[in-house]
């Protein structure tokens, strides 16, 4: 069984991984915002690239439906209705919703997964969901990070080195054929075990720390704080259908 990381989004080709699960991460922050978003109750998200485009797509849905969300160099974008921060996207906001976003990372790995296979939103706070829903599925795993201005970002690594490392636990039996992307997050995720300690050493945790913004990086690091699992079905991330129990 194949399992890759590709640390940045231009190593991502989606004729080379048709058919295969694509997990995005962008931990700071977009990613745990969606997860936060569709845990507390919103219709659907649609991860756009740009300003205009959300608000084009959000005129077409119809405003008084529609929240638009997202950030530019971190901080929320001029007359949108929510930012990027995760403790933002509370039932009571966002119950009910229909939510475009655009951010600066986030959004576009989303965009450039969805020519591939099965995209799935993975960050710490729905940590296990994601390992759960990989091992249940027996899927090839692609984890795609989004990094910061499409280039390395320790976090997203780490955490998909995290990822990784805890379905080879869940599939011991399984053969492992890694990408040096993958061995190379496994060993990240060995030196920097807790996000709380990681986050204010990135580039990323710091951008969002200048902005004022530092209480995010506390909501970023939660592990396990949600067990759902986002997806990307068309233009649109909805929550995983739960799989019954036999």
């Amino acid at each position: 069984m194949k399992l890759d990381v590709l640390l940045t989004p231009g190593e991502l080709v989606p004729g080379e991984v048709a058919g295969r699960a694509i997990v995005v991460l962008d931990v700071l922050r977009a990613t745990t915002s969606i997860v936060e978003a569709l845990a507390a109750g919103a219709r659907t998200l649609y991860p756009v690239a740009t300003i205009e485009e959300a608000i084009g797509l959000a005129k077409t849905l119809g405003r008084d439906e529609v929240l638009l969300a997202g950030e530019r160099k971190a901080l929320p974008i001029e007359g949108f209705d929510l930012g990027n921060s995760p403790g933002d996207f509370t039932p009571e906001r966002v119950g009910g919703k229909t939510i475009v976003m655009s951010t600066t990372n986030g959004t576009l790995a989303l965009n450039a997964a969805a020519p591939g296979g099965r995209v799935l939103v993975g960050a710490w706070t729905n940590f296990q969901a994601v390992v759960d829903e990989l091992a249940r599925t027996q899927a090839e795993p692609v984890f795609l990070c989004a990094g910061r201005d499409r280039a390395f970002g320790l976090e997203d690594a780490v955490c998909a080195g995290q990822m990784a490392a805890a379905l080879l636990k869940a599939l011991p039996d399984a053969e492992w054929e890694m990408n040096d992307g993958a061995v190379a997050a496994l060993a990240l995720a060995e030196e920097f075990a807790d996000p709380a300690t990681l986050f204010p050493l990135t580039a990323a945790g710091r951008a969002i720390v200048e902005a004022g913004l530092g209480d995010d990086l506390a909501f970023c690091a939660q592990t396990d704080l949600r067990e759902v699992v986002p997806v990307l079905e068309g233009r649109q991330i909805v929550l995983a259908a739960v799989e019954a129990e036999s």
